[in-house]
């Protein structure tokens, strides 16, 4: 299982969840699943609508989603994760994130410290294991 995504989709979310700090920053990750693979082709920056945990929580805006969803299906493709940023803090799922998780959906979480970059991580459940695992990104 392998999550691929370009150079200038990471750098843009890079720069979003910089701009975010210090709160956590969310999106939409759209493409397609090739095999046990994804593909990511564009993404969707989202509203996080948690004001009142913004440092180490995010609620995606549900009207964002809906947009999000829009946008797939005019490229002709698919929602297939969520990324959110982790400021000040590793990029290790957490057990709100797990609670949260879809199965079918890969995870990105950028750490950023003090609005600089730090690391990626990426992740799926699984629910067979009742955990997160990380899964290894190509970025090309």
């Amino acid at each position: 299982m392998v999550v691929r995504l370009s150079r200038a989709i990471n750098n843009d979310i890079i720069e979003i969840c910089k701009d975010g700090f210090p709160n956590e920053v969310c999106g939409v990750l759209i493409g397609k699943m090739e095999e046990d693979d994804f593909q990511i082709s564009s993404f969707v920056a989202c509203k996080n609508l948690n004001k009142e945990r913004s440092v180490d929580r995010y609620e995606l805006d549900p009207k964002d989603y809906i947009n999000a969803d829009r946008v797939a299906k005019e490229q002709s493709m698919d929602i297939i994760g969520i990324y959110h940023s982790h400021p000040n803090h590793p990029a290790i799922a957490s057990d709100t994130d797990k609670l949260f998780a879809q199965e079918r959906y890969i995870y990105l979480i950028y750490s950023i410290y003090d609005k600089e970059y730090k690391d990626l991580v990426a992740w799926v459940l699984s629910e067979q294991q009742d955990k997160m695992k990380e899964v290894l990104i190509e970025i090309s």
